[in-house]
């Protein structure tokens, strides 16, 4: 099985969090508890090596690709999509939290402009100071009839990825294209371990009983993840046609309070 792991570059243009909060209109019953949901977006590709290009097909929406470039060529990704296996909000001392009941399947934008929500549940109250949250392959082969799981069984067949591999938690589609050569489509699935775990100790996320709804919004920079040392990654060598062909990847991300950038808006 072929693996490799993301360069280690500062962990801030790796992850950007955004706590946003907005107003929510609900004739419902009301509660101590705040809905809270949580979205997945890009920023903004940190090199200069890096482009996001807009095209048109038949007169339909525009569809965002994330340009590479390198020295070994270009690497053009047009979707990528993940298995959100857990988020978690953890308060001090362990006081209060909240912890996503079912693995999500998430595409991933790359307009940076715009948010997946993937997660959406009531947050008790309490002053949250920690986030974490996971992308794995959530055991889609371990036979269980849990509907979480079938759910999201469904979701990635409806997305078209029939042939997604049981041991898969990512997908990426799109072309290299080597230096002087022509371009090389691929469909590649990764054993993808990721896990992020963020400290908001100089400012921590407040919830309180009266508060509105609220959305959290997690930044990645894909960017990051494919290239290294000047050079992208070669993702048709890795274009899926058996088990085997599945790359690991692995990564695993602690922001102490400085590090990550965290910023409340409202």
């Amino acid at each position: 099985m072929n693996s490799f792991r993301p360069q280690r570059t500062s962990l801030a243009l790796i992850f950007a969090i955004a706590f946003a909060f907005v107003a929510c209109d609900s004739a419902g019953p009301s509660s101590s508890d705040t809905d809270v949901q949580v979205g997945f977006s890009t920023t903004s590709p940190s090199a200069q090596s890096s482009s996001l290009t807009t095209s048109t097909l038949g007169g339909g929406a525009a569809d965002e690709s994330l340009v590479l470039s390198g020295s070994n060529g270009t690497l053009q990704i047009d979707d990528m999509r993940l298995i959100v296996d857990e988020v978690e909000l953890e308060s001090e001392a362990d006081s209060a939290e909240f912890e996503s009941e079912k693995p999500s399947f998430l595409d991933l934008p790359l307009d940076t402009t715009e948010v997946a929500s993937v997660v959406s549940g009531q947050v008790p109250p309490g002053l949250y100071n920690e986030l974490e949250f996971e992308v794995e392959d959530a055991e889609l082969d371990d036979g269980d009839d849990d509907d979480g799981i079938q759910a999201l069984r469904d979701d990635i067949d409806a997305a078209g990825f029939n042939n997604w591999p049981n041991n898969a938690s990512m997908v990426v589609v799109g072309e290299f294209t080597p230096e002087g050569d022509t371009a090389r489509s691929f469909t590649t699935y990764f054993e993808a371990e990721i896990e992020v775990e963020v400290e908001m100790e100089d400012r921590s996320f407040e919830v309180g009983t009266d508060d509105p709804s609220r959305r959290l919004t997690i930044r990645l920079d894909p960017a990051q993840w494919f290239r290294t040392d000047g050079t992208v990654k070669d993702l048709s060598q890795n274009d899926y046609d058996q088990p085997s062909d599945v790359v690991e990847f692995e990564a695993e991300y602690e922001f102490e309070s400085g590090i990550s950038e965290i910023e409340f808006d409202d």
